[in-house]
């Protein structure tokens, strides 16, 4: 993983004015990262299976329930189902992870690639479920009064939550990968259903959720304001 070394700078103050293209120099794999998320599958099942099937009796868990003096029969139908409740948990939290760090990947490419139409994109220019998540996470592109008509910019905060938060995401990926790798886990039991339901939502929510910017944090926006500022110089009807 890449990270340019402006990146340190613009983390240490959040309302730096940038070019839109310094997200792309900022984390300039971000293309190549999309392409291998996209082809990368979670485990298959039948992998899992085979690994259970063949070490099942092997394990803690099976001496455990063992010592109970419970059926055979009984025995396999708990630990199948925990298999099955766990690899579909895993599972789960490996396509959230892979869907957010893609769609951060094509934000970079989209803010990078922002149309330059003066002063603001036409509507036929714009990504519209991209523009949605700019309005969700209180981001804008434009062009700031004194500065060239041929240079978009950003605030360094909006291009450090975009790459902190893709950054997580791969890292949450790397870790899912191991465990992935190990399959053990398919042969333990440490929670209850309740708990193992409520930790996986837990994990997804915040796989799902995105840094506030400094604004919002202060219940503002500084989307809202820069749209302001443009209605006021261009006219209401400019966007």
């Amino acid at each position: 993983m890449i990270i340019d070394n402006r990146y340190q700078l613009y983390k240490k103050s959040s309302n730096i004015l940038v070019n839109n293209t310094e997200i792309l120099s900022c984390f300039p794999d971000y293309y190549k990262t999309k392409v291998l998320l996209e082809d990368e599958e979670f485990i298959s099942k039948e992998e899992i299976d085979s690994f259970f099937e063949y070490n099942y009796k092997k394990s803690d868990l099976y001496k455990k329930l063992k010592k109970l003096a419970m059926a055979e029969e009984e025995i396999y139908a708990i630990m199948v189902q925990n298999k099955d409740n766990k690899y579909f948990d895993l599972k789960n939290i490996f396509e959230a992870l892979k869907k957010s760090a893609i769609t951060l990947c094509e934000l970079i490419d989209y803010i990078g690639h922002y149309p330059t139409t003066y002063p603001v994109a036409k509507e036929e220019e714009k990504n519209k479920r991209l523009e949605k998540l700019f309005e969700k996470y209180d981001i804008i592109v434009r062009y700031y009064l004194g500065d060239d008509l041929d240079s978009l910019q950003i605030v360094s905060d909006d291009l450090v939550r975009i790459i902190e938060k893709l950054v997580t995401d791969l890292s949450l990926l790397d870790t899912l990968r191991e465990k992935e790798f190990e399959k053990t886990w398919s042969l333990t039991y440490k929670k209850s259903n309740e708990q193992r339901i409520s930790e996986t939502q837990e994990a997804i929510n915040r796989i799902e959720s995105f840094p506030l910017s400094e604004y919002q944090k202060n219940n503002k926006s500084r989307r809202q304001e820069g749209i302001k500022y443009l209605r006021l110089q261009h006219g209401k009807d400019i966007i």
